[in-house]
């Protein structure tokens, strides 16, 4: 399966204990061709490579990644989530004692566990880090746990800030979104997506119409479910004439955009185009941009 397809994955994960840090945490990372964020990561001292994805709600294992590691307790909680097309997806949760990212340290994290081909171990969502934010530094190709004091440091070197909307439920299911504008006339709220690599932009096909894009002489194509073959969705392809976050501090001009029927979301897209240093503060609703 492909990597653009790897936000459309939706489950659920629940947060454990993480020490208290002195200083931030660097993590290396490294960036596949399409923009992927690579990292490494230790599932009870068992360590694999994992997409960090802040569309993904869950830290997920392939089934392969997880025979590999003992101690893995299973829970009685399942999750059936939803793929942003639409399909249902049902999972059981498990119990990791730990998850080592560089130095973070967290215990007792729970992940799902899903039997699918995928080239690298699973994801690592954003659902650690509803109360400690991350930065992702794309220049040096690192991702930043941040403290308190680093923090204060990170607001007052920021160009300029976004607001953010959180989705939480239960404190098990995390993402977050963002209001964007499409050519200065359309406002919509847009899940950021890591996992969606570079210049990804996808919106329901109902905003078609709104922007004066006629679905009879736009190039389509039906796509079928990669879980349900004999279900998928339409895609329309398309160019657009500006994309900017609503305060207008970035701009995104003549873009290729897709519309996708059935997409559960307003929008969903990749945030390359945001900047190149980006720290995400969930605590305080904010995206900070340098």
């Amino acid at each position: 399966m492909r990597f653009i397809f790897l936000s459309f994955y939706l489950f659920l994960t629940f947060s454990g204990f993480a020490q208290n840090l002195d200083k931030p945490v660097e993590i290396p990372f490294n960036l596949t061709p399409n923009g992927h964020i690579v990292i490494k990561a230790t599932v009870n001292n068992v360590e694999g490579d994992f997409i960090f994805d802040t569309g993904a709600g869950v830290h997920l294992l392939t089934a392969k990644f997880a025979e590999k590691v003992k101690n893995l307790k299973k829970t009685t909680h399942f999750h059936t989530g939803h793929r942003a097309t639409g399909e249902a997806l049902e999972t059981d949760l498990w119990q990791a004692k730990s998850l080592d990212l560089g130095a973070l340290h967290l215990e007792n994290q729970m992940v799902a566990v899903y039997d699918i081909e995928f080239p690298l171990d699973g994801l690592i969502s954003l659902t650690s880090f509803t109360k400690r934010a991350i930065t992702i530094d794309f220049k040096q190709q690192q991702l930043i746990v941040e403290t308190k004091n680093s923090m204060q440091e990170r607001s007052r070197s920021a160009a300029f800030q976004m607001p953010l909307q959180i989705t939480n439920v239960r404190d098990v299911e995390v993402s977050i979104s963002t209001p964007v504008t499409i050519n200065d006339s359309l406002e919509i709220n847009v899940g950021l997506d890591s996992g969606a690599g570079y210049d990804v932009y996808r919106f329901n096909e109902r905003y078609m119409q709104m922007l004066g894009v006629d679905t009879a002489t736009t190039k389509n194509e039906f796509k079928p479910s990669y879980f349900k073959p004999q279900e998928g969705n339409t895609y329309y392809s398309t160019t657009l004439k500006s994309l900017s976050d609503v305060g207008k501090h970035v701009f995104k001009k003549d873009f290729k955009a897709t519309f996708i029927e059935g997409l559960l979301y307003e929008g969903i897209m990749g945030i390359n185009w945001i900047g190149e240093v980006l720290t995400i503060d969930i605590a305080n609703k904010r995206l900070l941009v340098k």
